[in-house]
């Protein structure tokens, strides 16, 4: 059980730096995938999308998702959300957010509980 990273990203690029930083710091298992869903709109989308593209992810697969309308938070947590169809499961992070460094072993161990599972480490 690997979930899917989905970061949702709208108009802060500190923000969004520094939970970017935060996710490199934590550990992973081998090949996680990470998106960056960003939200059209705002005066600062084009910074926004330079820290997306410029972070480097070397534990998996990243991709950066910009959105060509504003779609507003609700519709952009429904995108976000709806990424879990493909990938089966996923950790959902706002940009104004920070990690632990543990969190996705966390994450790990509450879908294998939930499930009925052993967790995989």
């Amino acid at each position: 059980m690997k979930p899917l990273i989905v970061v949702m990203a709208y108009n802060r690029p500190q923000a969004l730096s520094r939970l970017l930083d935060s996710l490199a710091a934590a550990e992973y298992p081998p090949q996680v995938a990470l998106q960056i869903t960003i939200d059209a709109g705002g005066d600062r989308g084009y910074e926004v999308r330079e820290v997306a593209e410029q972070f480097s992810w070397s534990f998996g697969e990243k991709i950066v998702r910009a959105h060509g309308r504003h779609l507003g938070l609700v519709d952009h947590f429904f995108y976000a959300g709806d990424r879990s169809l493909k990938a089966g499961s996923i950790v959902l992070l706002e940009d104004d957010l920070v990690v632990s460094p543990m969190f996705y072993h966390f994450a790990q161990q509450s879908l294998a509980f939930t499930r009925g599972a052993s967790p995989i480490g």
